[in-house]
């Protein structure tokens, strides 16, 4: 099963995003940019997915993200957000996300999202 680490401040959403994934991929769960750092430097994840308001003064989902690529080894970093617009996605790939699902997340949708990032 591929491990897929999910960067979310907000508790109740992690657990619908774990929920909906759950036995699909295993879904290890951080609420913020440093936590998802230290994660990151201590195991090794099939894909990230970034959450990018993480609360205030701390790191958000953009500046996690380049943080992480400043790392120089390949990872799948997905946008998921509520910023919905249809420039938001260009915005998002721009800044160097792999992908961008809006919320509010459709199961099927990103399982086949990260399947088509994941598959051997």
């Amino acid at each position: 099963m591929k491990n897929i680490l999910y960067v979310e401040d907000d508790a109740i959403n992690a657990l619908v995003v774990r929920k909906l994934l759950n036995g699909v991929f295993n879904i290890t769960h951080v609420f913020d940019g440093e936590s998802c750092m230290q994660r990151v430097a201590e195991t090794q994840y099939d894909a990230i997915l970034m959450d990018i308001n993480l609360g205030k003064g701390k790191m958000d989902g953009v500046q996690t993200l380049h943080k992480l690529r400043l790392l120089k080894h390949p990872m799948v970093v997905i946008a998921v957000t509520s910023y919905a617009l249809p420039e938001d996605r260009e915005r998002f790939l721009q800044e160097g996300f792999d992908d961008y699902m809006p919320k509010p997340i459709d199961r099927l949708e990103m399982i086949t999202l990260l399947n088509r990032f994941l598959s051997d």
